[in-house]
């Protein structure tokens, strides 16, 4: 299961990091077999470091939760809100057709399911 990890920092967090910043990629580094794909949030401009984005691979929100629990940017109180959303991959997908099939099922439902009104 994919699970999206967003964490925005809370005011003064992005700065406060940096005496673990080391600890935090210890722990990214010891657990990457559970990401995906992970970065930094930044502002439009790019000067400012928002937040924290993770696509974690993970069994269940349990285990999300648990590795979240262990981050050290979680445990020193850095994060203002984290949301946590599965999240189904189409793009890359397994399955090189996938798109394709996505939308021959996608009109199949509109044909049955959609009734053109008289105008």
């Amino acid at each position: 299961m994919l699970t999206i990890v967003r964490c925005l920092y809370r005011p003064g967090g992005a700065e406060d990091r940096l005496p673990i910043r080391d600890v935090h990629i210890e722990y990214m580094i010891a657990n990457r077999r559970w990401l995906e794909q992970g970065g930094a949030l930044m502002s439009a401009d790019r000067a400012i470091v928002e937040g924290m984005f993770l696509v974690l691979r993970h069994e269940s929100r349990e285990q999300v939760e648990a590795f979240l629990a262990g981050e050290p940017y979680t445990q020193a109180g850095l994060f203002e809100t984290v949301t946590i959303e599965l999240f189904e991959r189409f793009v890359p997908h397994a399955d090189p057709d996938f798109l394709e099939k996505l939308l021959i099922a996608a009109r199949d439902w509109i044909a049955r399911n959609l009734r053109y009104r008289e105008v």
